[in-house]
């Protein structure tokens, strides 16, 4: 049986390579093309390149689950129309062992897409953000707010080393002001952060006093690595930083739920992968006669575009109606499932 499951590979893994070649190669050009009004204010072609390679992880991060159902589509839709799919049902091998053999070919991918998910993707994403601010003159990511004990802290920029620009910190006690300040940089030294030329003023009774610190400890209760990278999108950052981030948040009786949905969409994105390749396999078994390619594309990109839109509309919706994000992104992952589970019937 080990032979059959390579012979199914052989099939499936080109044709999921030469889609996702496709999809990623129209979506760099397209990306280089939207950058090129930067090449007119005095960036280099070769600085544009550069940042949009550095956001190639994330897009082939994105674009996996689709890429997967059409690969898998074409690859067993070529079985199909040469009657190969066919003389191995003739043979005795039932429809279960043919499905064990799809998801034998498409497990290295998606091994490997979240490997780039939580290690690659952060990283790539973050130098994206450095380089095209070099050639953009802008910060590298956006501002963000942190909330530290009774401190509320706006952080400006992200520095290309890591270090933190424009630190404000608003501090409060039984929401009563008591202080404010601003430090020019913060950076981490020996595991912790070291705030500079900071400006401090607070209450004192019934004064209001001023203070200037070349250098001050800032024991913040986040992870160096994590603060340095929430000037990116949630979606930009690895399960474990969104899963640390929001913890921390609800700890601090902050809403976390723009983090928390991008915790469970990372997590449950292999078992989407899979629920897709379920559908592309019961459509194919199911209709074994000669079908265009263009057909089993057609319907691999419809399909794969729909159930990616219901997540992307019931996730926001789970926080606006109150509802669990488990349930937002596991709704569509449960009705692929269903209707691969139906098609499946039919062919039995």
């Amino acid at each position: 049986m080990g032979l059959i499951n390579r012979y199914i590979a052989r099939h499936i893994l080109p044709a999921c390579l030469l889609v996702l070649g496709i999809i990623l190669g129209l979506d760099l050009l397209i990306a280089i093309s939207e950058e090129a009004d930067a090449v007119d204010k005095g960036a280099s072609f070769s600085q544009v390149v550069t940042y949009v390679l550095y956001t190639a992880p994330y897009r082939i991060y994105q674009f996996m689950p689709l890429v997967l159902l059409v690969g898998a589509l074409i690859g067993l839709g070529n079985l199909a129309n040469s009657n190969e799919l066919t003389v191995m049902r003739a043979a005795g091998i039932t429809l279960r062992r043919l499905s064990l053999g799809v998801l034998f070919a498409i497990a290295p991918l998606l091994v490997i897409n979240a490997i780039v998910g939580e290690y690659l993707l952060p990283w790539s994403q973050q130098m994206a953000l450095v380089e095209r601010a070099e050639y953009r003159g802008v910060a590298a990511g956006k501002g963000f707010w942190l909330r530290d004990n009774n401190s509320y802290v706006f952080v400006s920029a992200v520095a290309p080393d890591n270090s933190l620009r424009g630190i404000y910190r608003y501090g409060f006690d039984d929401q009563i002001w008591q202080s404010s300040s601003y430090a020019k940089s913060a950076v981490q030294e020996k595991g912790d952060w070291v705030l500079y030329d900071e400006r401090i003023i607070e209450r004192s009774q019934e004064r209001i006093i001023a203070n200037v610190f070349p250098q001050q400890a800032w024991p913040i209760s986040l992870s160096t690595d994590l603060v340095a990278k929430l000037g990116m999108k949630p979606k930009y950052l690895s399960a474990s930083d969104l899963y640390e981030y929001a913890d921390y948040l609800q700890a601090a009786g902050i809403n976390a739920d723009l983090f928390n949905l991008a915790f469970w969409k990372k997590v449950l994105q292999p078992l989407f992968s899979f629920s897709l390749v379920l559908v592309a396999m019961s459509f194919v078994f199911g209709s074994q006669r000669a079908v265009p390619m263009g057909q089993r594309v057609l319907f691999g990109v419809l399909t794969g575009l729909g159930f990616n839109y219901a997540q992307d509309i019931l996730g926001p919706a789970s926080s606006i109606f109150g509802f669990s994000p488990v349930v937002a992104y596991l709704l569509p992952i449960m009705l692929c499932l269903l209707m691969a589970w139906r098609l499946f019937k039919r062919v039995n």
